[in-house]
C-alpha cells in the first residue's frame, strides 16, 4: 500500500519543489529561444532552409546554437554514387539555391553530369583522414569560415571528419536524400 505524502499548512497543492533552479531557467530559456518569430524572419529561415535542402528546425537549431547563416554543402565520400545517382538525388541537387558545393569521392572515376555541374569542387579523398584536410582546402577556397558549412555523409568517421573539419551541422544522407541513398554495409 503506497503511502501518502502529508501536504502542510502553507502547501499550495502544486508539483513537487524537485526541480533544481537552473533545470527550471534551462526550460524558460529553451522554450523563449524556440518561440514562434516573427513571419517575416520565419519565411527568410525558410527560404534559407529551403536553398540548402535542410529542414526549417535543422537550420533554426544551427542558427541559435552558432549564430551563422550556413552557406556550403559538403557531400562526403559515398553518400551517394556519384556515377549515377537516384532521381531523388539529382532532384534534391537541383532544387540547391545560391550555396556553395563540394563533392568528396572516394575514388576518382566518372561523376554524373547533374554532380558535376552543381558541384564547385570535386575531391578525391581515398583515405579518412584527408577529408578534413579537403574540407579546409575548400572552405579556404570559397573565402568562408568552416562554421558556415554542413556536411552529408553516412558514416562514423564522415561525422568525425565533420567535427575535426569545425563545420556547424553532420547531416546523415539517408535523412537529407531519403530512401535514394544506400546504407552503408
Amino acid at each position: 500500500m503506497a503511502v501518502e505524502a502529508r501536504i502542510g499548512i502553507g502547501h499550495n497543492g502544486g508539483p513537487p519543489l524537485e526541480v533544481t533552479w537552473s533545470a527550471w531557467l534551462w526550460r524558460r530559456a529553451h522554450a523563449a529561444a524556440w518561440k514562434t518569430p516573427p513571419r517575416e524572419v520565419a519565411m527568410l529561415r525558410i527560404r534559407r532552409a529551403e536553398r540548402l535542402g535542410l529542414s526549417y528546425r535543422d537550420y533554426t537549431a544551427v542558427l541559435m546554437d552558432r549564430g551563422v547563416h550556413m552557406e556550403a554543402i559538403v557531400f562526403a565520400p559515398g553518400c551517394f554514387d556519384p556515377a549515377r545517382p537516384a532521381v531523388e538525388v539529382r532532384e534534391k541537387l537541383a532544387a540547391l539555391g545560391d550555396c556553395r558545393v563540394l563533392v568528396c569521392l572516394a575514388k576518382p572515376g566518372p561523376i554524373d553530369l547533374a554532380v558535376r555541374e552543381r558541384a564547385e569542387a570535386v575531391a578525391p579523398v581515398v583515405e579518412p583522414k584527408a577529408l578534413p584536410a579537403a574540407i579546409a582546402d575548400f572552405m579556404r577556397q570559397i573565402k568562408r569560415s568552416p562554421a558556415l558549412g554542413f556536411m552529408v555523409g553516412s558514416e562514423i568517421w564522415h561525422e568525425r571528419a565533420a567535427e575535426e573539419a569545425g563545420l556547424s551541422l553532420f547531416k546523415p544522407a539517408r535523412d537529407y536524400f531519403g530512401a535514394a541513398v544506400r546504407q552503408p554495409r
